[in-house]
């Protein structure tokens, strides 16, 4: 646990070095929230689900920071250290792999909740905060979302053989998870074939905006996260048998 605690803080900096990282994470979800909400306006419609589309776009970009993080950050930081060997030299003054991974999946979730806090600060002075309707239920889709695609961002990070390579696998799963997942057109909006594809991707934004905006789609959502966590923590576990560190 001390190990633990010390390395925390050097994560920290050394994941923040990476500026892709926090404009991902830190730029991107704002910027696109104030355009998209712009674009689309209050009127609702079908294809969002009878909800105000501003609402659903302020929603919706809470989410992002977890893919950007997740997918984009924490594999390529985690990829690096196997690429240079710094877990086996960590591992020799008695810090294990598992210590580090936990240390950057700490880190990644911190990081998360700042994203999420400048989405709304972005989104108070010009659409507002939308009201709420499960207010636990919406936490429970972030802490799912978070920790299944934290999980599958450690795997990734521990089967692609460079960081160039997380970094490119991770921009790949970026785009459909967040396009698809909701953060572009809304469910409503696509083609059943999209629709297909959207319900079986991890996209943490769903988890997010439907109890926000008192959807049912939440249960269904907890359904694929854990379907893609236990995948996850499979690939995490052949992973580490096979890879040394």
């Amino acid at each position: 646990m001390t190990s633990l605690l010390a390395l925390t803080p050097t994560e920290l900096r050394l994941l923040t070095r990476d500026w892709t990282v926090l404009v991902f994470a830190f730029v991107f979800p704002p910027l696109v929230m104030l355009i998209l909400a712009g674009v689309f306006g209050t009127h609702a419609t079908v294809g969002f689900f009878w909800q105000n589309p501003q609402n659903y776009y302020v929603a919706a970009s809470a989410g992002v920071p977890i893919i950007a993080l997740a997918l984009v950050g924490l594999p390529v930081t985690l990829a690096s250290y196997r690429e240079r060997g710094v877990l086996r030299r960590l591992e020799a003054f008695g810090v294990t792999p598992a210590q580090t991974i936990a240390a950057q999946a700490i880190v990644t979730a911190g990081l998360v909740l700042i994203g999420v806090v400048a989405v709304l600060a972005a989104a108070i002075p010009t659409y507002g905060i939308p009201h709420v309707v499960h207010p636990a239920q919406v936490l429970l889709g972030l802490g799912a979302g978070t920790l299944t695609l934290i999980l599958i961002g450690v795997a990734i990070g521990l089967a692609a053989p460079s960081a160039r390579a997380a970094q490119a696998i991770g921009l790949i799963a970026f785009f459909p998870l967040y396009l698809l997942g909701g953060g572009g057109p809304p469910k409503g909006a696509m083609t059943g074939v999209m629709r297909t594809i959207s319900g079986a991707l991890p996209s943490p934004i769903p988890g997010i905006v439907d109890p926000w905006l008192g959807l049912p789609g939440l249960p269904g959502q907890l359904a694929v996260f854990g379907a893609w966590s236990a995948a996850a923590i499979g690939a995490i576990c052949w992973l580490v048998r096979r890879t040394p560190a």
